[in-house]
């Protein structure tokens, strides 16, 4: 990070800067960190409805302002929900209650960025489909979750090993579905991620592996969306940068990060 060589905690400004970031305490709470995998699911609904009109729309910025807008609308409703608690990325008791909230939410959202007016008039049937191997893919990332890393030691675990098959399976039918659409952007984001999953499966000796699953399979898929839309680089890099400044500032961490060390 290179503010972090630039301000060294031990400064004046590291400080001052420190104190005023207490004050971003409040925004905190509006959990951003989730928004990640709000504006993905959203957005992979608009990216899908263009791969329905036109296969080879790429780097498309026409609909830019409608979808910041409907990306800041489905933000603020989504943290009414998050601060409501009626909605959560960690289940203690992972059970179908919990799968079939995420499976409805996600829907809501993929239907959002697909547009209303769109499924409506004719398209439901065309947008549901599509939207099977984005919810296989989301609950992939999503089961790697509920795997509490804290009750993993360092070198060699159990927990978690049969989620983790789950999540290559799911990923592997999404790969699978995706080239049967015809749809690369889903094909591509769950042939990528799949082998993050197998890698954790296949080399149990470090919990780096199962961390590094719960990371990068968030930015790919981001990534890929961004492909088709690249008006979505702009409000991920906001959240990102801005939560590394103030976790760098607040408490002196880089975070969130793609770096999984252990010494």
């Amino acid at each position: 990070m290179i503010i972090s060589r630039i301000i060294k905690p031990e400064s004046a400004v590291y400080k001052t800067l420190s104190t005023f970031s207490e004050k971003l305490d409040r925004f905190m709470k509006l959990k951003p960190l989730s928004w990640f995998a709000v504006w993905i699911m959203m957005t992979s609904g608009t990216s899908a409805q263009q791969q329905s009109l036109d296969r080879y729309t790429y780097w498309d910025m026409s609909i830019a302002g409608v979808g910041l807008m409907t990306l800041l609308i489905v933000t603020i409703v989504m943290v009414i929900i998050f601060m409501k608690e009626k909605l959560s990325f960690v289940s203690k008791d992972l059970n179908p209650a919990f799968i079939l909230k995420h499976t409805i939410i996600g829907l809501v959202l993929f239907m959002t960025g697909w547009g209303w007016l769109s499924w409506i008039n004719g398209n439901f049937l065309i947008s549901v489909k599509s939207f099977i191997p984005y919810l296989l893919t989301h609950l992939s990332v999503l089961f790697i979750y509920q795997i509490d890393l804290d009750s993993i030691p360092e070198k060699g675990y159990q927990p978690g090993k049969s989620l983790i098959g789950i999540s290559f399976l799911l990923s592997f039918v999404s790969i699978l579905i995706g080239f049967a659409f015809d749809d690369p952007v889903i094909s591509t984001i769950a042939a990528v991620i799949a082998p993050f999953y197998l890698i954790a499966i296949v080399f149990p000796e470090h919990k780096r592996h199962i961390e590094r699953a719960r990371i990068y399979p968030v930015f790919i898929a981001a990534m890929f969306v961004s492909v088709r839309l690249p008006w979505l680089l702009f409000p991920l890099a906001i959240l990102f940068f801005g939560l590394r400044t103030y976790h760098y500032f607040r408490y002196n961490i880089v975070f969130p990060t793609f770096a999984v060390d252990h010494d």
